[in-house]
C-alpha cells in the first residue's frame, strides 16, 4: 500500500521533555525504527510537526537514512497554498491556521515517489498566496499540520492515511453508555476528510504500534460507512 503517516509533535517530543536536540534525537531515533518496519512492506511518505528548535527534519532524514541504508530518501520543504480571504485572517490576535488549499511541490512529489523514494515532508510548509498571474507571495500564518497532512494524502491517492502520536488511541465520546462519533480535533478532523474523500481508511494511534495500526490491530481506525 501507499501508505500517508504523519508524526504527531507528541510522538517526537513527550509532555515535560526539554525542546533540545538531545531530547528530540533519541525519540526521532525510535520513531525511524517503526518508519523503516512499515517502510519494508509498504510505499512509505511521512510528514512530521516542526519542533521549537527547528531539528525534526534533519534529525529524522539522519535517522531514517541509519535505519534503510539502501534506500533514496529525500527532505521536501513545500509550500502551503491558503487563501489570502480565509476567515483565520479576520482574527489577527489569535494564533492565524488558515485552510490549506493545494501543495505546490505536488508534481515534484510524485515524481520522487513513483521513482521510488522514500519522502519526507514538512508539517504544515510554508504558507503562501497566489496573485492573479499565478505568481506566490509568503504570508504570516501557521498551516495545521493534520490537515495539511490528510490533504497530502488525498492528493498523493494514498492507500492508507495514519497519524502517529504520543497516545494508543483519540479518546471517544460518549453519551448514555453508547459509542458516538469521533469527538472534535484537528486529527479526527483530517482523518475524517481523508475518508470522506476516498473512501479508504485512517488511523490514529501511538508511535510505538505502528504496524499493527497499519495492519488494523491497533489505534483508532475510521472506516467509510459500510466498509
Amino acid at each position: 500500500m501507499r501508505v500517508l503517516v504523519a508524526l504527531g509533535g507528541s510522538a517526537l517530543l513527550e509532555r515535560g521533555e526539554p525542546a533540545d536536540a538531545l531530547a528530540q534525537q533519541s525519540n526521532v531515533e525510535a520513531a525511524a525504527v517503526a518508519l523503516a518496519a512499515l517502510a519494508e512492506e509498504h510505499e512509505l511518505v511521512v510528514t512530521h510537526e516542526n519542533s521549537p528548535c527547528g531539528m525534526v527534519g534533519f534529525l529524522l532524514e539522519l535517522a531514517l537514512r541509519n535505519a534503510l541504508p539502501d534506500r533514496d530518501l529525500v527532505t521536501v520543504l513545500s509550500e502551503v497554498v491558503v487563501s489570502p480571504g480565509d476567515r483565520a485572517f479576520e482574527a489577527p490576535f489569535k494564533p492565524i491556521s488558515p485552510e490549506p488549499q493545494a501543495i505546490v511541490a505536488m508534481r515534484s512529489l510524485r515524481t520522487l515517489i513513483d521513482a521510488g523514494v522514500l519522502v519526507i515532508c514538512a508539517g504544515g510548509g510554508i504558507p503562501v498566496t497566489l496573485n492573479g498571474d499565478g505568481t506566490m507571495r509568503g504570508i504570516e500564518a501557521v498551516v495545521d499540520n493534520d490537515l495539511t497532512a490528510s490533504l497530502l494524502a488525498r492528493r498523493l491517492d494514498a492507500d492508507l492515511f495514519v497519524m502517529l502520536t504520543a497516545g494508543d488511541a483519540v479518546r471517544l465520546d460518549w453519551d448514555g453508555g453508547d459509542e458516538r462519533a469521533l469527538g472534535a480535533g484537528p486529527k479526527v478532523e483530517a482523518a475524517g476528510r481523508f475518508v470522506e474523500a476516498t473512501g479508504r481508511r485512517a488511523a490514529i494511534g501511538g508511535l510505538t504500534r505502528a504496524v499493527e495500526i497499519v495492519r488494523g490491530e491497533a489505534g483508532t481506525q475510521i472506516l467509510a460507512p459500510g466498509a
